[in-house]
Order: structure tokens, then sequence, then C-alpha cells
């Protein structure tokens, strides 16, 4: 157990290390100022605080003690004062730094008035039952206060363990579903070009049968060749024309394809961005509903308009074979 005299030097010791480090930070260190100053704050704090519950009481029933009293608590109000100043001022700012440098010199001022003349008077009015009592009881608390810093630590490590896997699932989620929209697209890709070929294939038969009736033209009489060779013409126009409606329409559902899965990874970005800034599990939570939300929706917005495209290219294609079969059908009669 230690002394009153021992307490009193040694408690402002991690105190004023991590003054002297945050003085040592660049302006662009601003992520280590706000770790460095979390901690001196939370440091500080608690010296005032056990001061304040278990030594000056103590010291207000003597009073040659009292006046030392308000002292220590009018030096804890300025720390405070100045810890409230810097909470408020960005950490990147030279005024940051130019404040640290302020509470240092006031932190260490008050650690000499302690040792100097604070000490000796705590040691000359207190017996030593009084003073062991007032040990006692801070470095109990203390010791309970230290443990619950270690539980919370402990469990800001978990959530941020269960955060990484959530985001690594939500990661592989979002993989899954790039992979399927692409398997969808496939599909609907693969299902628009049988159709228009089978419509292709339809025009070819017909173009075979026309041609199979040209070879014949020298048998017939010259209205009847003329008849013939149009029909020919008109059925290597509509295999051109449903060729040409073919590819533009798979060039344009391509580009379309593209444009949509850019679109996806540039949401996921911004997605795991949100997941990124999330400081608890419940914001952790609500960014991963988000981001699966919106990429199910996606999917399906995705997979309707590729549908949709390829229809359209399906039905261009029919309408324009039809249109050529029936043009030579009244031709023909």
């Amino acid at each position: 157990m230690a002394t009153i005299r021992q307490l009193i030097q040694t408690s402002p010791a991690k105190a004023n290390d991590l003054l002297t480090k945050l003085a040592d930070t660049s302006d662009n260190a601003v992520k280590t100022r706000e770790r460095l100053f979390g901690e001196l704050k939370a440091e500080l704090e608690l010296l005032a605080s056990l001061e304040e519950e278990h030594l000056f009481p103590v010291l207000k029933k003597h009073k040659d003690l009292k006046g030392l009293v308000a002292d220590a608590l009018a030096d804890n109000r300025e720390t405070r004062k100045l810890l409230a100043e810097l909470e408020q001022i960005p950490k990147e700012s030279e005024e940051f730094g130019t404040k640290i440098v302020e509470l240092k010199k006031v932190f260490q001022q008050h650690v000499r008035d302690d040792k100097k003349e604070f000490l000796p008077a705590i040691l000359k009015a207190l017996s030593d039952e009084e003073a062991q009592a007032i040990v006692e009881r801070i470095e109990t608390e203390k010791a309970e206060i230290e443990e619950s810093r270690r539980a919370e630590a402990e469990e800001r490590r978990q959530e941020a363990r269960r955060a990484r896997e959530q985001a690594n699932e939500v990661q592989r989620s979002a993989e899954a579903m790039m992979d399927d929209a692409s398997s969808i697209t496939r599909g609907v890709l693969q299902t628009a070009q049988s159709a228009i070929e089978q419509q292709v294939g339809a025009v070819s038969t017909w173009a075979e049968r026309s041609t199979e009736q040209a070879l014949q033209m020298f048998g017939h009489s010259g209205l009847q060749r003329q008849d013939l060779t149009r029909q020919s013409s008109q059925s290597i126009a509509a295999i051109g024309e449903a060729g040409l409606i073919f590819a533009q329409g798979i060039q344009e559902l391509s580009r379309e394809w593209l444009d949509l899965v850019q679109e996806r990874v540039a949401k996921n970005l911004d997605g795991f961005n949100a997941l990124a800034r999330c400081r608890s599990l419940p914001d952790l939570m609500a960014a991963q509903g988000e981001l699966l939300r919106a990429n199910l929706q996606q999917n399906v917005d995705s997979t309707r308009k590729l549908s949709e495209m390829s229809a359209r290219v399906t039905n261009e294609a029919t309408r324009m074979i039809a249109r050529r079969m029936d043009a030579a059908q009244r031709q023909a009669i």
C-alpha cells in the first residue's frame, strides 16, 4: 500500500506523460491527438474527482488547511475549463497545440505547488491513520475504475471484431448478389439472342425455299421469274435487317449492363464507407441493412430493365420480319 506522500507525488505522472506526447504532435496528427486528448481528459478528470471525493473533505476539517483546499479546488476548475476549451478546438489547428502547451504549464505548476506547499501541510495536519485511510479509499476506487475501463475497452474490441465480421459478411453478400445479377443478365442476353436467332432462322428457311424456287426460274415465265427474284431479295434483306437489329440490341444491352455494374460498384463503395464510419453496433446494423436493401433493390431494378430491353429488341426484330413476310405474301398473290 502506498503512502500519502507517494500517492501525491506519483499520481500526476500519467497525465504529465500524456501532455508531453500531445505537445510533441504535429497539426497533421489528428487521430493521434484525438486519442491522446481523450486519455488525458479522462486521467485529469479522475485525479480531480478522487481528490474532491476522498481528500478534500478530510482536509476541510482542519482549519489551517481550508485555504489550501480552496486553492486546489480553483486549480481543478481551471484545468476543467482548459479541457472544455480544448475539446471544442479542431485538433488539426495550430491553436490546439498552443492550448496544450498552456495546459501543460498550468498542470505542472499545480504539481509543483502540491509538492512544495500542499503535501507538507497534509503530512503535518493529518495523522498516519487519517492519511492511510485516504490512500486506501483512493486506491480502491482507482482500481475499480481501471477494471471498469478495461471491461469497456474489451467490449469495444469485441464490438469492433463483430463489426469487422459483419462488414465482411455484407461484402460477401454484396459480391454474391453481383454474381447473381451477372448470371441473370447473361441469361437475359442469351434468351434475347435465342429469340432473335429463332426469328432469323425462320427467315433463313423462307429464303432457302425462295432460292430453290429461284433455281426453277428458267422453267417459268418472265413475270414468274421476276416475282421469285423479288422474294429472294426480300428474304435476304429481312435476314440483314434482323441481324442488324440483333447486333444493335446486343450492343445496347452490353452498354446498359456496364452502366449498371459501375453504378453497383459505386453504391457498394459508398455503403462500405458508411460501414467504416460507424462508431456503435446499432449504427453498424443500420448501415448494413441499408446496404443490403439497396443491393437487393438494384438487383431487381437491373433485371427488370434488362428484361424490358431484351423484349423490346426481340419484338422489333419480330415485327420487322413479320412486315417483310406479309409484304412478300401480298406481292406473291
